[in-house]
């Protein structure tokens, strides 16, 4: 088989399967692992793709953002999985921040869901304040502002003044895009402000990302990926992905 053909092979599992390990494409190929690597590496410097560790991925992209009405309906499985998966993390007495977006409102209906003894909630968004309203054991804070109806949220100078003010044990942030280079990204310039203060305010970091925004960018940058964060996703993260995230110690649980 021809250099060109193997490449060709290798970038067509790559775009097809968002990854490919090294071990596979020895496998597929019937090559050895230091001319997948040497094709790997000749693909990477022309910009075809992104060498990992044990493997590749396919070249960052940009997440195709919609509106919240329509990203309620995609990826609906996934993001159940995150929101039960992020519950975990809570506990009776606990005083947490909740991001916007359709991830933070099934996560609320997941809150409401649970009914723990005491909890304070501290959010910006219309949804998840009206998901939660009704729960007894619950103390409700909903930051008012300019309201931003598409995004169902509140922004502003008014907004940011309250939250100032504030200080969370965790905060639970759904960015639009993920890329260990480049951090944790967002799309709306009224979100991404509202979401750096939960970040800067909050004891404990935890990001909400379906397995479609990894490695992908977004408009304006929240803050770069730290360790201490906790970064919850779904099953259908790449292990080749997820290894990459794990070599730069990072945290990311499923």
């Amino acid at each position: 088989m021809l250099a060109d053909q193997r490449k060709q092979i290798i970038l067509d599992q790559v775009n097809l399967n968002h990854s490919v390990t090294v071990a596979r494409l020895v496998e597929l190929l019937g090559v050895s692992t230091e001319t997948v690597r040497r094709d790997l590496e000749d693909l990477e410097n022309n910009n075809m793709l992104t060498r990992v560790h044990g493997g590749a991925v396919s070249v960052k992209k940009r997440y195709r953002f919609e509106d919240m009405d329509v990203r309620g309906t995609s990826n609906m499985e996934l993001k159940e999985q995150i929101a039960r998966k992020a519950l975990e993390y809570v506990k009776d007495g606990d005083t947490i921040a909740i991001d916007s977006g359709s991830t933070a409102s099934l996560f609320a209906m997941a809150l409401k869901a649970r009914n723990f003894d005491s909890l304070s909630v501290i959010t910006y968004s219309s949804e998840v304040f009206s998901i939660l309203s009704e729960c007894g054991n619950y103390r409700i804070t909903l930051l008012g502002g300019e309201y931003l109806p598409k995004e169902k949220l509140f922004y502003g100078f008014l907004t940011h003044e309250a939250m100032q003010k504030l200080y969370f044990s965790k905060a639970f942030v759904v960015p639009s895009a993920l890329s260990v280079e480049d951090g944790a990204h967002d799309f709306i310039r009224e979100t991404y402000e509202n979401q750096c203060m939960l970040i800067g305010h909050a004891s404990e970091v935890f990001l909400l990302a379906d397995s479609t925004k990894f490695e992908t960018k977004g408009d304006f940058k929240l803050s770069d990926l730290q360790p201490e964060f906790t970064i919850i996703t779904d099953d259908k993260l790449p292990e080749s992905v997820y290894n990459m995230y794990r070599d730069h110690k990072l945290n990311v649980v499923s």
